[in-house]
């Protein structure tokens, strides 16, 4: 049996804080069910997990605050968050909040850092971050927000300067480039990221960064 340490080994791991700083939701989420996985498998401890989602709450504010935020505005998140940890009383409520705490968190910097000056489209800026490996059109996207299509990219359009449906591409592009540093073969990464198929992804990839995925990978192995 892998003997669990009191500490948990996460913390160390710099791929989670990339992931987090990176507002990078959907590998988030993977890491922990993984970890949690391997938390029941070995029978943890509820104190001892207690004790790291405790800890976890004052490493990802600090983390938070070192993007140039004030502890003054997240204060009563991280007091809502300490109080559901201390109400748990199984191992699963502690990992439940465990995955809450980092998306929520991960809200919060998606929201902080392209807050603008209008309600609707920090609505929509949101949306683009959450549905960023998923396939969706700007009519869905207009319906589940209740928004109408053509106001919708009226405002979007004089606030961003650019398209709404332009805008969610180029943010997952910027996924790629990143996932294309992995091993993942470029077929799944287009996947991953809700391209229809491998030459949708490519011609998209191509049309914001000049060069194809597989171009971009073999010049970032080279580095």
């Amino acid at each position: 049996m892998k003997e669990i340490l009191h500490s948990d080994l996460s913390i160390f791991d710099d791929q989670l804080f990339f992931y987090f700083r990176n507002k990078y939701r959907p590998e988030i989420i993977n890491y922990l069910k993984t970890k949690h996985f391997f938390e029941v498998e070995n029978k943890l401890d509820f104190e001892v997990k207690k004790h790291n989602t405790f800890m976890w709450n004052g490493i990802l504010i600090r983390e938070i605050v070192q993007l140039g935020y004030t502890f003054e505005h997240l204060a009563n998140q991280y007091d809502a968050i300490y109080n559901k940890i201390n109400k748990c009383r199984t191992l699963k409520e502690l990992q439940d909040i465990e995955l809450y705490m980092f998306k929520r968190y991960v809200d919060i910097i998606i929201h902080q850092q392209e807050m603008t000056d209008h309600l609707l489209v920090n609505k929509i800026l949101h949306y683009l971050h959450l549905h960023i490996e998923n396939y969706y059109t700007l009519e869905e996207l207009t319906q589940e927000l209740n928004l109408s299509q053509s106001y919708a990219s009226k405002i979007f359009k004089e606030h961003m300067k650019t398209s709404i449906m332009k805008y969610g591409k180029e943010l997952k592009i910027k996924r790629a480039q990143s996932l294309l540093r992995k091993s993942d073969s470029i077929t799944e990464i287009g996947e991953k990221l809700g391209f229809y198929d491998q030459a949708h992804f490519s011609r998209t990839f191509k049309s914001f960064t000049g060069t194809s995925p597989q171009k971009y990978r073999t010049t970032i192995d080279k580095k």
